[in-house]
């Protein structure tokens, strides 16, 4: 079964992206224009408004930049603990607004009309953020949903992977044992961490172990295939700290063995280029293909979509896979993000 990378157990996390901030700027607005033209009210309306919005807006921001300074140490608490600061957090934003504004903006100076100036905003504020709370609470749950839906999807995909490479390469490993026990022995460890990969596609695993997976599976279809098989590695010196999902390069590579080197008398190069940019990840692998693959193999666009819709589970529908087919040469390109917000 495939685990979370990186279980999110943040009530609120929804205030911290762009949809999120501009929707509590909104509603704060909302509000001060309620406050601001609500019936017996003196003095200049609209001065009153931008008073009354520069107001709730620092308690905002405030108050939410507070959480998500906090974030790492509030998702590993409870629900009940998370509500709470969050409402300390507001309504400590409160007060002290409060304070400064009833010095340079109300011109309060009276300790009575403080506090019952203070406690009116708090009240205020408490009912905002419990609307945003409820609000936060319906998003929370929907987002559990949405990921165990997605899961139980992966899962399915997991379970559709069918790694021909392992019978085959059992049967390299059992005729290797009768002329050299040594590449047996080498085979057979090699077998067993691809089996292992199998077992956990689905989870994310670095870069680099993904490319040394992929170097070891080459290395064992290098025992049946021999001077037939030759791969062309075009990848950085440094590769970046990032984690992709189990079982991304390693398909891509078998594909373009079973239908380039495979079906050939003469074999195939089969070239694999990893490319880095600021945000993204390109991976591109190429093989030459033959009549006699086009006609002796199935279709390869079953592994591709499958491999295609994990991408797109893992990676929210912002990793690509694109293939072309031109002039004898088969083109897997993937795309994807450096960076994810959040892992299922």
């Amino acid at each position: 079964m495939s685990r979370s990378p990186q279980v999110d157990g943040l009530l609120f996390s929804a205030l911290f992206n762009e949809r999120g901030v501009l929707a509590s700027l909104v509603v704060s607005q909302v509000v001060a224009i309620v406050l601001a033209f609500a019936p017996n009210v003196e003095g200049d309306i609209w001065l009153r408004l931008g008073i009354i919005s520069l107001f709730l807006h620092l308690i905002v921001l405030v108050s939410t930049s507070s959480l998500y300074f906090c974030r790492f140490f509030l998702q590993k608490r409870t629900q009940t603990f998370q509500l709470s600061l969050f409402f300390v957090s507001f309504l400590s934003s409160t007060c002290i607004f409060s304070i400064l504004f009833s010095h340079f903006a109300f011109d309060i100076d009276d300790t009575n009309k403080l506090i019952f100036f203070t406690l009116r905003n708090c009240i205020i504020v408490a009912l905002l953020a419990a609307l945003f709370v409820q609000f936060l609470l319906i998003h929370f749950e929907k987002e559990q949903q949405t990921k165990a839906l997605a899961r139980a999807e992966l899962d399915a995909l997991q379970a559709r992977i069918r790694p021909h490479f392992l019978y085959n390469s059992l049967n390299t490993a059992a005729e290797l044992t009768h002329h050299d026990a040594t590449a047996a022995e080498q085979a057979i460890l090699g077998l067993a961490a691809l089996s292992q990969a199998a077992m956990r596609s689905g989870q994310s695993v670095p870069l680099e172990d993904e490319i040394t997976l992929s170097k070891q599976y080459v290395a064992l279809e290098a025992w049946r295939f021999g001077s037939r098989l030759k791969l062309d590695w075009q990848i950085p010196n440094e590769l970046p700290v990032l984690n992709i999902p189990c079982l991304t390069l390693q398909p891509l590579i078998e594909n373009a063995v079973c239908h380039g080197v495979e079906p050939s008398e003469t074999g195939a190069v089969i070239k694999v280029e990893l490319h880095v940019t600021i945000g993204y990840l390109t991976i591109i692998v190429t093989n030459p293909i033959s009549v006699a693959s086009t006609n002796t193999r199935p279709s390869n666009g079953m592994a591709l979509e499958n491999i295609r819709q994990r991408l797109n589970i893992y990676y929210k529908g912002k990793a690509q896979l694109t293939i072309a087919n031109k002039n004898g040469v088969f083109r897997v390109k993937v795309v994807i993000p450096k960076h994810v917000e959040s892992q299922l």
